[in-house]
C-alpha cells in the first residue's frame, strides 16, 4: 500500500511504515486541508524569506559541499543573454540578468549532477514565476500605500546574515564578497519582498466571524464519520500485486467474512482474526474521518451507511477487499476547525488577489 494511495489518504492520520503494516491512527484535533495548495508563485506568504535568501542558501550549499569533496561546481550551467527581456510585469522587465543571478545557484546546489533540458526548463519557468508574482505583488501594494521601515528592512537583512554566518560558517562581507553582492542590493531586494508579503498578508486576513459564517453555511463538510473495516489483501508482503487466481481466492474469503459479519458475528472479533492490517488489534476500528480522507471507494460505501450498518458487498480498493461498518457519526466544532479554517479560507483569498494582480498587470513569461 503506497502513501499516497492508501484508505486514509491524509498522510498525518495514516502511516505507511511497510508494504505489510498499515497504521491507522486516531489522532486528535486532526485538520482537514479542504482547499488546494497554492503553487510557487502563490506561497508567498509562506515563504516570507526573500527569493534572494533562497538562493543565497542554494548558492552556499553548492559551494560548500563542492569545495569539501575537491570538485568544480556546477556540472551543469546556463549562460543567459543580459539584455534579454524573459518576462514582463506592466512596464518591468525580467531580464537575463536577473534570471542568471537566481539560475547560478540552483545550478551550483545540483554539484555533479547534470540536468536535463526539460528539468533546466521547469525550474527556469517556477523561478520566473516566482519573480513576476513577488514584482506584480510589490507594485500593488506601493498603489496601495504600503510601505515598511528602514528598521524591519536592517532587522530582515540581520536576521538573513545570522543565519548564513549559522548554518554556513560565513561572515556577512564574506558572503557579500563570494557572492559579488553588496549590502544594499541585498536590502532592496528584501525591501521589495517584504512590502510585498506585507500586503497580501494584510488584504487577505480572515476575521473569526467570517470563519463562523464558512462553518455555518457548509456544515456537511464538517460531517465525520466512524467506521472499522476488515482488510483482505490483495498484494504480498513485498506491495506486489497478486495473480487474478490469488485475488480471487481473497474475494471468496473475504465474502465469506462478510457474511459472518451480517449473520450477527462480533464485528471486532471478526476483525482481529482475519483483518491483514493494523487496525485488526482494535477491532478494525479506523476511528472519524471527514469526505476527502479516505480513497473515493471505501469513502463512498461508508459514508451511505446507517449507524451500526454493514455495507452489504465487499469494497474493492487497490489494497484489497473491505468488509465496512459504520459505528457512529458526529460533526467536529468549529472550536476544533477555527484555526485551519482561518488559514485556508486567507489561502484562498490569497489565490484570487494574486490572480487578480497578475491580470491586472498583465504579466507575461516569454517563450
Amino acid at each position: 500500500m503506497s502513501e499516497d494511495k492508501g484508505v486514509r489518504e491524509n498522510k498525518e492520520d495514516l502511516v505507511v511504515e511497510s508494504t505489510d503494516s498499515i497504521n491507522y491512527i486516531d489522532k486528535t484535533n486532526k485538520k482537514k486541508k479542504r482547499l488546494k495548495k497554492v503553487n510557487i508563485k502563490k506561497d508567498i506568504v509562506k515563504k516570507v524569506i526573500s527569493f534572494t535568501l533562497v538562493g543565497v542558501i542554494c548558492l552556499v550549499i553548492g559551494f560548500t559541499y563542492g569545495k569539501s569533496v575537491g570538485r568544480g561546481l556546477p556540472a551543469t550551467s546556463k549562460t543567459y543573454s543580459k539584455g534579454k527581456v524573459y518576462a514582463t510585469v506592466g512596464d518591468t522587465s525580467i531580464t537575463g540578468k536577473q534570471l542568471q543571478s537566481m539560475m547560478d545557484p540552483y545550478f551550483y546546489l545540483q554539484g555533479n549532477t547534470k540536468l536535463s533540458d526539460e528539468e533546466i526548463e521547469s525550474y527556469e519557468y517556477s523561478m520566473l514565476d516566482y519573480m513576476t508574482t513577488v514584482e506584480a505583488m510589490y507594485k500593488e501594494a506601493i498603489a496601495n500605500d504600503v510601505s515598511i521601515t528602514d528598521d524591519e528592512v536592517d532587522s530582515e537583512y540581520e536576521s538573513t546574515m545570522s543565519s548564513i554566518e549559522y548554518q554556513f560558517g560565513m561572515t556577512e562581507d564574506e558572503y557579500l564578497k563570494e557572492f559579488n553582492m553588496t549590502e544594499k542590493s541585498l536590502k532592496e531586494e528584501l525591501k521589495k519582498e517584504l512590502i510585498a508579503i506585507k500586503y497580501l498578508e494584510e488584504s487577505t486576513e480572515v476575521t473569526e466571524e467570517e470563519a463562523q459564517n464558512y462553518y455555518d453555511k457548509n456544515k456537511d463538510e464538517f460531517l465525520e464519520v466512524k467506521a472499522s473495516h476488515i482488510l483482505i489483501k490483495t498484494t504480498d508482503d513485498d506491495g506486489n500485486e497478486l495473480s487474478d487466481e490469488e485475488k480471487e481466492k481473497a474475494k471468496l474469503k473475504a465474502e465469506e467474512i462478510l457474511k459472518k459479519a451480517k449473520d450477527g458475528e462480533d464485528f471486532a472479533s471478526l476483525a482481529k482474526e482475519y483483518s491483514e492490517d493494523s487496525s485488526a488489534t482494535d477491532g478494525g476500528d479506523l476511528g472519524f474521518f471527514k469526505s476527502g480522507d479516505m480513497v473515493e471507494e471505501f469513502e463512498k460505501a461508508a459514508f451511505s451507511l446507517g449507524n451500526g450498518q454493514i455495507y452489504d458487498e465487499v469494497v474493492e480498493t487497490d489494497y484489497g477487499y473491505h468488509i465496512i461498518i459504520k459505528t457512529d457519526e458526529q460533526y467536529s466544532s468549529f472550536d476544533d476547525e477555527k484555526e485551519s479554517l482561518i488559514s485556508e479560507l486567507s489561502y484562498n483569498k490569497q489565490n484570487t488577489l494574486i490572480d487578480d494582480v497578475l491580470e491586472k498587470y498583465e504579466v507575461e513569461i516569454k517563450e
